[in-house]
């Protein structure tokens, strides 16, 4: 028996798993791509051939997954079934054979880019391998078709021609409620509470030409949000899902560049110490911390994130939590999105305007990438 931890290499494997013709290959991949999907046909597909995949037709216009190879791979006697937010690659080959990693289906996940996981042929990892892909499939009850493939052909080609978007493509995925180690939760749930928390002020606005990168390490957001001296942020609870928000100049405008999940403020416990205030001195005027965990970036200019202005031009009294409040008990004073976030240090989103922002940024995180927020430059505190 072997266990591999590798981090590069995975084209030998995968090559290596064909080579052996097993009776089946099972996988699970969020994106696919035509000379990948070559490459798993090179010995003839086996009499059990299934995938789990996504289905989201934001994802096949940005081109990081290929119709093209959904089709091939359909023509070879696949069996493939979409997931909502299916984020896992396995890969089982025959009975005892297994990889798990973090590479797709892709050129660069194959030959470029330092993807970590496993390869092993024990037969107990293999077995719970079988069970987690059963669970998926199971789950799930719809086959993709040729004729399928045909009508996503024909909704992607006015964008192929130029045409803009007018709203978020549809995804066709099943929606798969099942907690898995390995799946992210489906992202069309609302969470209880979603926040955007706003960054920078009036007087020193960022231009869109600034790098995200550049404004994580400036405010920390990557680990906290931060709250004025003696506002402490008590409306906010275990998970919330926290939105961060630049001011820049242009529109005078909110952009949106990254979410995070939250923590309950604990007084005294999320405070800045003296350390945190060595770092960044402005922190003696904004000392409170809701924490944050699990964040994602988007890795571009903060052109590249999602405007809050937009949101508030296109959703009105039903961008945040009080102003819609406002507009239900008839109070049409208070339900002005532009006032309302007038010097608040984060506004409550409603669950129609958290699933705005989500379906916009997931759109910019395929386009531009998420940053590596291993590196040095990014600090996290001692504690």
């Amino acid at each position: 028996m072997s266990f591999k931890l590798l981090d590069s290499g995975w084209a030998d494997e995968i090559d290596a798993g064909v080579r052996a013709t097993p009776g089946s290959i099972l996988i699970v991949c969020p994106f696919i791509k035509r000379r990948t999907a070559e490459r798993l046909l090179s010995v003839g597909p086996p009499a059990d051939f299934r995938i789990v995949t996504r289905f989201d037709l934001n994802a096949f216009n940005a081109g990081v997954s290929d119709l093209d190879a959904l089709e091939l791979l359909l023509q070879s006697g696949a069996k493939i079934r979409g997931i909502v937010g299916v984020h896992s690659k396995m890969y089982v080959f025959g009975s005892t054979r297994a990889i798990v990693t973090s590479a797709n289906l892709t050129e660069s996940a194959m030959f470029k880019n330092k993807e970590f996981g496993f390869t092993t042929d024990d037969p107990d990892i293999s077995f719970q391998c079988h069970n987690y892909f059963k669970g998926l499939w199971d789950c799930t009850k719809r086959d993709l078709t040729a004729s399928t493939i045909e009508e996503w052909r024909l909704k992607l080609a006015p964008l192929r021609a130029g045409a803009r978007i007018g709203s978020q493509l549809p995804d066709f995925g099943e929606v798969v409620r099942a907690v898995s180690p390995f799946v992210l939760e489906p992202p069309t749930e609302t969470p209880l509470q979603s926040f955007v928390k706003f960054f920078g002020r009036a007087d020193n606005r960022a231009a869109l030409t600034t790098l995200v990168e550049e404004e994580v390490i400036r405010s920390g957001s990557h680990w906290a949000c931060t709250y004025p001296k003696g506002k402490r942020p008590r409306q906010v609870q275990d998970g919330a899902v926290m939105f961060m928000a630049r001011m820049v100049q242009a529109r005078s405008d909110y952009v949106i560049y990254g979410r995070a999940i939250g923590r309950k403020h604990r007084p005294n416990l999320d405070d800045a110490t003296q350390a945190d205030l060595a770092l960044r001195e402005w922190k003696e005027n904004w000392p409170h911390y809701v924490r944050v965990h699990d964040p994602i970036f988007v890795n571009g200019p903060l052109s590249a994130g999602v405007s809050m202005v937009d949101m508030m031009e296109e959703l009105g009294a039903a961008s945040f939590a009080p102003t819609q409040r406002n507009l239900a008990r008839g109070n049409g004073d208070n339900i002005n999105p532009r006032r309302a976030i007038m010097r608040k240090p984060h506004m409550e989103l409603t669950p129609q305007a958290c699933r705005w922002i989500s379906d916009r940024l997931d759109k910019a995180l395929l386009r531009h990438g998420m940053l590596d927020l291993t590196k040095p430059s990014f600090d996290f505190p001692t504690d």
